[in-house]
C-alpha cells in the first residue's frame, strides 16, 4: 500500500491516547492504516524481531497530541530514547530503533511538534523550549513502564530537544541523572552560512517582517542517494517550507546556550566532517566550554544525517555509539 497525505492525515486523527500499558496499548497497532504506515517506513519491528512487543498512539504533552511508539522486548537491558532531527519523524529513524532493538534495549521514540503525525503547524516551534517541555512530559508519563536505565540518541535538532531538557530540567526533575548515557549525532547550535560573510542572522533580519516562511531546499545531506531521494519526493511527510518563526526560535537557543552554566554530564558527540547543514566548526568548540566532560569522535567525509548515511559511514557512526555505551 502507498500511504498519501490524505492517508496519513487520517491516521494521525485516528492515534489512541497512550495509557503506557502493553495489556491496553498494543492492540492497535495492529489495525490495517497502523500497519500500512509502520510498512511504508520499514519500521514494523514487532512482525521482525521474536518477543518484541509495540505501542503505538498519542500522548499529550506541552499543549501538542504526540505521536509516540514504544517497542519493547522481553527482558531488556534498558530503554533508548531516540529524538528525531527537524524536518523528520520517526518513520525516517529506522537505523536507531533497529540499532536499539539488535542490542536488547526498549525504545521510546515521538514526533516532535510540527513533524510526523504529531500535531502544531508544519516544521514550526515558537522557543526550542518547547521540544524540551514534550520530552519532559513524555518522560513522566511513560515512567512506569519503560525499563532502566535510560539512554538517548539525538540527531541535530534532536541534539538540542536532549540539552535544553537537561539544561532547564536539571535541578527540577533530576535531568542529568536520569539518563545514564547520551549520544549527540550533529547537533545543532547554530546552521552553516548564519555567521560568514552572507550571513544568514542578516538575512533573517529583513525577512522576518515580510514573509512568514520561505520555500524549504533539499539538500544532500547523506551519501545515500536512496535516502535524499526518498525525502525530496517520497515521503508525504516531509514539510516543504523553512518557517520563519522555527529560524527565530533556533536563534534563541543559540543564545540559551551561551547563558548555561556548564553541563557536568558525560557524553558522546558524533560529527561528520562534511556536514553542510550545521555550523559545526563553531558548534562543537561552543559545546566543548558548555560540555567539558562531552567526548567528541569524528566520522571523516560523513555527512549531517549520520543516523541515515550510507553503510560506510553509519557503520562507523553506530559503533561509536556502541562502544560508547557499552563500555
Amino acid at each position: 500500500m502507498t500511504l498519501t497525505s490524505q492517508d496519513l492525515n487520517r491516521l494521525a486523527q485516528q492515534l489512541p491516547d497512550l495509557e503506557f500499558s502493553l495489556a491496553k496499548d498494543c492492540a492497535w497497532s495492529h489495525s490495517n492504516l497502523a500497519q500500512a504506515y509502520l510498512n511504508a517506513y520499514d519500521i514494523n519491528f514487532a512482525e521482525e524481531f521474536a518477543l518484541v512487543s509495540h505501542a503505538f498512539g498519542c500522548v499529550m504533552a506541552a499543549g501538542f497530541r504526540i505521536a509516540t511508539h514504544y517497542w519493547l522486548p522481553e527482558n531488556p537491558k534498558g530503554t533508548l530514547v531516540v529524538v528525531h532531527g527537524y524536518y523528520d519523524h520517526v518513520g525516517v529513524f529506522e537505523h536507531p530503533i533497529r540499532f536499539a532493538l539488535e542490542n536488547n534495549f526498549a525504545v521510546l521514540a515521538f514526533d516532535l511538534p510540527g513533524h510526523g503525525l504529531s500535531s502544531g503547524e508544519p516544521a514550526v516551534i515558537d522557543s526550542f523550549n518547547e521540544y524540551g517541555d514534550v520530552l519532559a512530559e513524555i518522560l513522566q508519563q511513560s515512567a512506569g513502564i519503560m525499563p532502566q536505565p535510560l539512554y538517548a540518541l539525538g540527531q541535530s535538532t534532536g541534539c538540542a530537544v536532549l540539552l535544553n531538557y537537561l539544561w532547564r530540567y536539571a535541578g527540577e526533575r533530576n535531568a542529568v541523572e536520569k539518563f545514564s548515557k547520551l549520544a549527540l549525532c550533529s547537533p545543532l547550535v547554530l546552521p552553516r552560512g548564519w555567521r560568514g560573510v552572507h550571513m544568514g542572522r542578516y538575512v533573517y533580519a529583513v525577512l522576518r517582517h515580510f514573509v512568514r516562511r520561505i520555500g524549504r531546499s533539499f539538500g544532500k545531506s547523506s551519501h545515500d542517494p536512496v535516502f535524499n531521494e526518498f525525502l525530496h519526493y517520497q515521503d508525504p511527510l516531509q514539510a516543504k517550507h523553512l518557517p520563519l518563526r522555527w529560524i527565530g526560535a533556533m536563534k534563541e537557543w543559540h543564545e540559551m546556550v551561551l547563558g548555561f552554566a556548564p553541563l557536568q554530564k558525560s557524553l558522546l558527540i558524533v560529527q561528520g566532517t562534511g556536514d553542510m547543514t550545521v555550523d559545526w566548526k563553531y558548534n562543537l568548540p561552543l559545546l566543548e566550554q558548555k560540555i567539558p566532560n562531552a567526548k567528541i569522535v569524528f566520522i571523516a567525509e560523513a555527512g549531517h544525517q549520520l543516523v541515515n548515511e550510507s553503510d560506510v559511514y553509519r557503520k562507523q557512526v553506530f559503533a561509536a555509539v556502541k562502544h560508547y555505551f557499552f563500555n
